[in-house]
């Protein structure tokens, strides 16, 4: 039983996790072309961008036969997109391409052709489940169908064409998917450019080429000479790389595939060390039935093939139990990743995988005992026990120390990892998003002029009594959009940096610290002079330009000439796995296009969310057009929250894979000691008589558990230590790792091995001697 359900535990653990791994493995697989196609982007200094300029995608067509077709890709960058159906139902994926993108990923309507007439260039296309949601009633697309979006009094509407046909995960992600012509002439936006190039084509030196381009053709171009990466230089990334570790962004998520699957191997080595120890420590009971099998003339390979049998057997049986356990458990892993991977358990990969590794288990588990039990003589099997072969000791030693090696691996994963993950969401960040309400794009709605109706409205709204402060911006921390990096220049020197369109209460309203200057700049010194363009930078700026006292320093970028009126402190606006990049704040729509300040900030007074809620809502319904329009608002704190997803996720991973790693090690030790003590009664009996107290027994029957514990700790403390910094160095900021921990893992284990052991320890140290005895 305990075999069994010790490897029950490893095969369900193996097969939750490699669903997990089949899905994030399985992004645009399903394309024919995938070997072929790569995204075009930008490096410099060590840092990676997927933007490129508009042109690009065009000159690389025009220019280079080997590249079969040039696409562009951009994400609708004004928040969620709002569409008038039966419902109003605010889009959050909404993104365009261009043909040649549509025909590189295979976009396709699930009815009929994607372009409906033969004079049409362009078309929209939607999910299935947001045609269901737009039109329950008829989502069925025998004809187009046109519905108001955006604004509902202004008659602005979409003609959706059809319903997208769903192919498998792609990186091409959306709800709603319009195909445009796009990279027209004085076209200022950068997309993101795929290729999809000839087979056998050297990408290397493809690459050299496109990096001539663009160097010749699009970085001396006036509008792009301003602008981040302009002298940067080309990189290729395959289409299999963007989804797990695209050169431009985090390689988290390759990282949890990379440790989920290894943790998954291991639990299941773990469930086969644990039956092969058992195995071994069951040996004794069999060494006559082998002895006499022998004797009556069974050959070695009939007798371990039988004990292979034996072991298939139990491990078929193992298997099956951990299905109908996931079966009856549900979706696991749901909570874990956000997603429904359910429907991926039953299926021909699944039972693919698990018949590997129920082949691998079997043969790991069980030919070794196998191989060593038949080979003995049928002569000393008939003397006596097996258990004080040494061999065998040393074999069942190191399996269990192997097994606990693991689990002070796990444990000290998963607390570093928590205590990482407790860092990040309690260390000072720079700013505080403590009832602050991001209400989004709610400024496309207002004319943006500096005194336009959006300053009206963010006026009236600071007058209201639950409110502290109104701010807009063009950027929030923990948005899903980063600033555009900006190249900025001061005398000679060229740097980097993010740009962040504010308005004058932007720092008042999240609490960012004025380390130098001044920030509070009115609405009234903005508007005084238009020729005037005031720039407030971070510390890291400041650090960068080289400039002590930076006030008054002139710098350019965005065709503007800035004037530094102040530094604030550094904000981890976006995690803490990379440091703060250099930011400049200005107050006006330099940096365009594209680069608006739509969303709403407001910091309600302490108590009062629900009352600023109602009072931006009243103040919104007089806007006409409002019409039929609710509000989209989240709380910043649950929207920074969400930045750690991803390390939350990996933790409730971890503490799930430690409790099982434990689990079996503890199942292991358990059924060592219980085999252990049974084989020893003897022994104890005689040295009852000789004298011995019940500590005296206790502690000679547990001490070789303790020795096997020490030397685990020794093992695991160096690899630990490595895998842990190792992860560490994935961030910029980050906690020291603890050497105590290992000592409290002394403590833990040492108690957790008495506590385990310790009833069948006093039970056979209290025992009378002669109940061992009177058989002999």
């Amino acid at each position: 039983m305990v075999n069994i359900l010790g490897l029950s535990l490893g095969f369900a653990g193996f097969i939750l996790s490699y669903q997990y791994i089949n899905r994030e493995t399985s992004y645009d697989r399903w394309n024919t072309h995938a070997d072929d196609i790569f995204l075009v982007g930008l490096s410099l200094e060590g840092n990676h961008s997927d933007q490129t300029p508009a042109a690009l995608a065009g000159a690389i067509q025009d220019n280079l036969p080997e590249v079969l077709r040039a696409g562009r890709k951009i994400n609708y960058f004004y928040g969620d997109y709002p569409i008038f159906g039966q419902e109003t139902v605010y889009v959050k994926k909404a993104v365009a391409i261009d043909s040649a993108a549509a025909r590189i990923f295979e976009v396709e309507p699930q009815h009929g052709a994607l372009y409906k007439f033969p004079e049409q260039h362009e078309a929209t296309l939607v999910t299935a489940a947001l045609a269901k949601q737009l039109f329950p009633s008829d989502s069925t697309f025998d004809a187009p169908k046109k519905v108001p979006v955006m604004v509902l009094n202004m008659g602005m509407e979409e003609t959706i064409y059809g319903v997208s046909k769903n192919k498998g995960l792609s990186i091409l992600d959306f709800d709603l998917l319009f195909i445009r012509e796009m990279g027209a002439e004085r076209d200022l936006y950068t997309y993101q450019t795929y290729i999809q190039v000839k087979p056998g084509t050297d990408i290397s030196l493809l690459t050299t080429k496109i990096n001539t381009l663009y160097q010749e053709k699009i970085a001396k171009q006036a509008d792009v000479t301003a602008s981040t990466f302009s002298n940067g230089s080309i990189y290729l990334d395959p289409l299999a790389n963007l989804h797990l570790r695209p050169r431009h962004g985090s390689n988290s998520t390759y990282l949890a595939v990379w440790i989920l699957g290894i943790l998954s191997i291991i639990i299941l080595a773990l469930a086969a060390a644990n039956f092969t120890n058992l195995t071994l420590a069951q040996a004794d009971k069999r060494a006559k039935e082998i002895a006499l099998k022998k004797v009556f003339g069974n050959n070695r390979f009939s007798i371990a093939s039988q004990f292979l049998i034996e072991v298939w057997l139990q491990c078929v049986l193992a298997a099956a139990i951990a299905l109908i356990f996931l079966r009856f458990t549900g979706n696991i892993l749901q909570k874990w990743y956000t997603d429904d991977i359910g429907h991926y358990i039953f299926n021909g990969t699944t039972y693919m995988q698990l018949a590997v590794a129920l082949v691998l288990t079997s043969l790991v588990a069980g030919t070794y005992p196998a191989l060593a039990l038949s080979g003995y003589k049928p002569v000393n099997m008939l003397k006596g026990s097996l258990i004080s072969n040494p061999k065998q000791s040393f074999l069942k030693n190191t399996l269990l120390i192997f097994q606990f090696v693991i689990a002070v691996i796990f444990i000290t994963a998963a607390v570093t990892v928590e205590k990482q993950l407790d860092f990040m969401q309690h260390t000072e960040k720079g700013f505080d998003p403590g009832q602050v309400i991001n209400f989004k794009s709610v400024g496309l709605y207002y004319d943006a002029k500096l005194d336009g109706t959006f300053q009206d409205f963010k006026s009236r709204l600071a007058q209201n009594p639950s409110i502290a402060y109104v701010a807009a911006a063009s950027n929030i921390p923990g948005g899903a959009d980063a600033p555009p990096k900006k190249q900025f220049i001061h005398i000679d020197q060229k740097v980097e940096m993010d740009h962040v369109g504010i308005d004058v209460d932007y720092f008042n309203t999240l609490a960012i610290q004025t380390i130098q200057g001044t920030t509070a700049i009115t609405l009234q010194q903005v508007q005084a002079d238009s020729s005037k363009n005031y720039a407030v930078i971070n510390e890291t700026a400041a650090q960068k330009l080289g400039l002590a006292n930076p006030l008054g320093t002139k710098i350019s970028g965005c065709k503007t000439n800035f004037t530094i009126v102040g530094v604030v402190s550094d904000v981890k606006a976006y995690g803490f796995e990379n440091r703060v990049a250099p930011t400049l704040y200005s107050f006006k729509d330099e940096c365009g296009p594209g680069h608006m300040k739509i969303s709403l900030l407001v910091k309600a007074k302490n108590g009062q969310n629900k009352e600023a809620i109602k009072a931006v809502e009243d103040e919104w319904q007089k806007n006409p057009n409002a019409e039929a329009l609710p509000l989209d608002y989240n709380f910043m704190d649950q929207q920074y929250a969400a930045l750690h997803a991803r390390q939350e996720r990996l933790s409730q991973a971890l503490l799930a894979f430690t409790a099982l790693s434990l689990v079996i090690a503890l199942m292991g030790l358990f059924s060592m000691s219980v085999f252990q003590i049974s084989a020893r009664r003897k022994e104890l009996s005689i040295r009852r008589l000789l004298g011995a107290s019940v500590t005296t027994l206790f502690l000679q029957l547990n001490r070789g558990f303790f020795k096997i514990i020490i030397i685990s700790l020794f093992v695991a403390a160096p690899i630990s230590y490595l895998l842990l910094y190792l992860w560490l160095t994935n961030f910029a900021y980050q906690v020291p790792i603890n050497g105590w921990i290992f000592i409290w893992i002394i403590g833990f284990f040492m108690l957790t091995c008495a506590l385990t052991v310790s009833y069948q320890s006093i039970k056979a140290a209290r025992s009378k001697p002669i109940n061992s005895l009177r058989d002999e």
